[in-house]
């Protein structure tokens, strides 16, 4: 009688056990998102998402926004929910109305965007065509043989007949591609190629800049200044000069917190790429035809950068207020950079 008992409670003890780890494991299985938060997810996720979508009809049953969230729910339950499309595009409506500058026309879930002014773009680039074809976008973006494998391991993905999977990503290790959110609306603006433009662009300003400065490409330093301006530089030339606003001066901006050292010399530094400088540093030697034209852009602001005399260094620091900082930048000629690192 006492073995029975004995087995018994250990029985019991077992069928307990095995009940509180199935507990367990429904509960972490059930475990919900996090609505409150918009999380981030692979920039190249996006991209190919939104070109499957774009080369299917059969997906074409549901918006762009639409798949893109069904497929997010799908790869990341953990941390993707409905309505997150929608709550990642009021966030951009109301980034795009405190700017004081606004394109004439923003509807995010029409898809739409129309430029403040025409001749923002350079046509011999482009920069707006979406009628390229595949070919004819390489040809533009110049991409170097390194750039046309992660082009083609992405291709790969868009074309496959296979659903993607987490794993895909995960093994992809495309260089300075990193994980975005506020990307997304540009995606559901202009399409996915647009938006491959701009994770380019991106990646090409971190290499160059480590490759002209190492390490030191931030915190106020040259290389900081370099890669803010020449990133200015490829973005106005292919996606325009509003949407290289948008993207430098709003979304990054506002997903990076800085202090205000790194804010405001950011802010000019755009302008100098972007604006005031863009025609000398995108003047093409002709000697130099067989280089990319990217490539001798990079030289042009990393020569002008070197020049001290187009430097303008401000004593700052991290802990330097806003009402320090912000005065002390307007003052500086919109011609000039500015660092604060030496």
């Amino acid at each position: 009688m006492r073995k029975f008992f004995v087995f018994l409670i250990g029985l019991t003890s077992l069928l307990f056990a095995s009940c509180r780890t199935q507990q367990v494991a429904q509960l972490s299985i059930t475990a919900q998102p996090d609505t409150t938060v918009i999380p981030t997810f692979p920039a190249e996720l996006f991209y190919v998402l939104g070109a499957r979508w774009e080369a299917d009809t059969a997906l074409q049953d549901h918006t762009i926004a639409e798949y893109i969230e069904q497929e997010l729910i799908r790869l990341y339950p953990e941390k993707a929910y409905a309505g997150y499309i929608n709550r990642l595009c009021a966030l951009t409506d109301r980034l795009l109305v405190s700017s004081q500058r606004k394109p004439i026309l923003f509807n995010p879930r029409r898809q739409e965007i129309q430029f403040s002014s025409a001749a923002s773009l350079r046509t011999d680039f482009a920069a707006a065509l979406d009628s390229l074809s595949l070919t004819e976008e390489i040809e533009v973006l110049e991409l170097t043989p390194e750039e046309q494998a992660d082009w083609n391991a992405l291709q790969s993905l868009v074309h496959s007949e296979q659903p993607l999977t987490r794993e895909a990503f995960d093994t992809l290790n495309l260089a300075f591609f990193e994980e975005e959110e506020v990307l997304l609306t540009l995606l559901l603006w202009r399409g996915p190629r647009l938006f491959y433009r701009v994770l380019q662009s991106k990646a090409r300003a971190e290499k160059l800049a480590r490759y002209y400065y190492g390490e030191a490409t931030n915190n106020g330093r040259p290389g900081d200044a370099f890669k803010h301006i020449y990133v200015n530089v490829l973005l106005r030339t292919y996606v325009g000069e509003w949407l290289s606003h948008a993207i430098m001066d709003i979304f990054w901006e506002w997903k990076s917190p800085n202090a205000p050292c790194d804010h405001y010399m950011d802010l000019h530094n755009n302008i100098i790429g972007r604006q005031t400088r863009y025609d000398e540093f995108t003047t093409i030697d002709t000697q130099c035809s067989d280089m990319r034209h990217w490539l001798q852009w990079a030289e042009h602001v990393q020569h002008f950068v070197q020049d001290s005399v187009n430097g303008d260094y401000q004593g700052w620091n991290k802990e330097t207020p806003t009402f320090v900082v912000e005065p002390a930048a307007k003052k500086v000629s919109n011609t000039q950079y500015i660092y604060w690192d030496k």
